[in-house]
């Protein structure tokens, strides 16, 4: 059993999911029917649950997401979210087997406007670092690009799929926008808080190439991209037992203590 996680309401958070014994499950697809599923869902369930989205990138088996929990609602909307994700998923992909890994996400509370700048960075430099794509608005699944975050509303359909039209809870169109954190937004002003969040993306993505090039990959086609098959397994090594930090801190910040 995993130890109780401490949840206070408005704190930003590192949020990684991974799929069931590391399939390709989240490997996107020519029809765009998985970047609607991520994103129709989290509208719903974030207004819902009172969740603000600032960085996010889903790759072949895994997950990250930054965001800030309003209300202390984080674990409900996490199950909710991804309990739809993942039905939704088996439906497209005739999947018979659960789609997200048991062990659970890895949630990651970050303190400091370093960490969250570090967090976000680490995010959309994450499909560059796997050497998929040059930068991370060339992937064709769900990511964003540095502007985005402040700027963006995504604005997306109910899919045909899973969700039940005559369903109440599921709108014809849903809507979600994308956030600048508010501790950065609080000392910066938005503008300034933009900046540092493209500064801080920019060098992540930078790093990333170099350390693609140095591990001989090489930037992959749409059509390469889109033929994977989702029964794929990553084959890289992966540490078992590795440590799964419940925060990260950095910066200027109201730091937890014990009481």
């Amino acid at each position: 059993m995993s130890n109780p996680r401490r949840i206070v309401p408005g704190t930003t958070y590192l949020v990684t999911r991974r799929t069931t014994r590391r399939y390709f499950l989240l490997n996107p697809d020519k029809r765009r029917m998985l970047l609607a599923f991520y994103w129709y869902a989290t509208a719903v369930l974030a207004a819902e649950f009172g969740i603000e989205i600032h960085a996010v990138q889903m790759l072949s088996n895994h997950l990250h997401e930054v965001l800030t929990d309003t209300r202390g609602e984080l674990p409900k909307f996490l199950s909710q979210r991804n309990r739809l994700l993942a039905n939704a998923i088996k439906v497209l992909r005739g999947w018979p087997e659960e789609v997200f890994s048991r062990e659970g996400a890895s949630v990651v509370a970050l303190y400091g406007e370093d960490a969250v700048l570090q967090k976000i960075g680490y995010t959309l430099a994450n499909v560059v670092e796997a050497g998929l794509v040059s930068s991370p608005e060339d992937w064709p699944g769900v990511t964003l690009a540095a502007t985005d975050i402040g700027t963006r509303t995504f604005r997306v359909a109910r899919p045909e799929v899973y969700f039940d039209a005559e369903n109440t809870r599921w709108p014809a169109m849903a809507e979600i926008a994308i956030t600048v954190p508010r501790s950065l937004e609080a000392s910066s002003g938005h503008e300034g808080a933009r900046e540092r969040i493209v500064s801080a993306v920019n060098a992540a993505v930078e790093k990333a190439r170099t350390v693609a090039r140095k591990a001989g990959k090489f930037v992959r086609s749409l059509e390469w991209i889109f033929a994977v098959p989702h029964t794929t397994r990553a084959s890289s090594f992966e540490k078992e037992g590795a440590r799964n930090p419940s925060f990260a801190a950095g910066g200027t910040s109201r730091w937890p203590c014990a009481r």
